[in-house]
């Protein structure tokens, strides 16, 4: 009996101690992706692709398709029952081809919208690195993880906004 009320006296100043240690230990969140995408740079950069003649035509153009295809599709079901089977066949390859015709333009605003990000992204991961190690030192955080990969971060902890405006002060 005296035994296991040592044991037991050992094992609670254990689990004291190590509740101790993890109460001491500072831990943040952060989803820098997500930093360096709001900062005002990156915005800008964003809305100057946005507002370029070229993805200004490219959305036109996706646009005109959609409402084409939808024509093509509203025009199917008025008149389809009358249609013979070429007549049918015709009007679905054409629905087809304009299908993929729009598949293609939404495709290409992607990879543009997509390299404008990953040159974002290059660009800006030093600066963004340099303001949350400032941050890490100063609130001397002990560890700090990828918010994206945290099951529950609680309210404070999360330094992306801080991050982004730190960036954004020193643009």
């Amino acid at each position: 009996m005296l035994k296991s009320v040592k044991i037991f006296a050992v094992l609670l100043a254990g689990i004291l101690v190590s509740g101790a240690a993890v109460a001491e230990t500072k831990i943040a969140v952060i989803n820098l992706q997500a930093a360096i995408m709001s900062t005002e740079d990156a915005k800008s950069k964003v809305n100057a692709l946005k507002t370029s003649s070229e993805y200004s035509e490219l959305q036109s153009r996706a646009e005109s398709i959609r409402t084409e295809v939808q024509k093509l599709a509203e025009d199917a079901q008025k008149n389809s029952v009358t249609w013979s089977e070429e007549q049918k066949a015709e009007h679905q390859r054409k629905m087809n081809f304009k299908r993929s015709d729009f598949e293609s333009a939404v495709k290409k605003l992607r990879s543009m919208e997509s390299q404008v990000g990953q040159e974002i992204q290059k660009a800006m991961a030093p600066k963004a690195k340099t303001a949350l190690e400032a941050i890490i030192k100063e609130q001397q955080l002990d560890l700090v993880l990828d918010a994206n990969s945290a099951f529950y971060a609680g309210e404070g902890t999360d330094l992306t906004a801080a991050v982004v405006k730190r960036m954004n002060a020193d643009q």
